[in-house]
């Protein structure tokens, strides 16, 4: 399944300020458009392929923060909540 992501989604992932995640959407949508993906070019799509953003960011973006959930619930535990 590809993950589409839009600006508000890469603030949540990354903690980027409003207009960086812009920036970075735009620059995702001139590298999908050099690729073969007209449809981009359009000032009306603000969604893009999670793929995309990574391979500009140079690393993988999750969702999941697997270490924090495993200490919190480890503690959790410990402690009898």
């Amino acid at each position: 399944m590809i993950n589409i992501v839009n600006k508000e989604d890469i603030i949540k992932l990354t903690g980027y300020s409003e207009s960086q995640s812009k920036k970075l959407i735009r620059e995702a949508k001139r590298k999908l458009v050099t690729d073969g993906f007209y449809w981009y070019n359009n000032k009306r799509v603000g969604r893009v392929p999670l793929k995309t953003i990574e391979e500009l960011l140079g690393f993988e973006l999750t969702n999941n923060h697997a270490i924090i959930e495993s200490i919190q619930e480890d503690t959790a535990t410990r402690k009898g909540v």
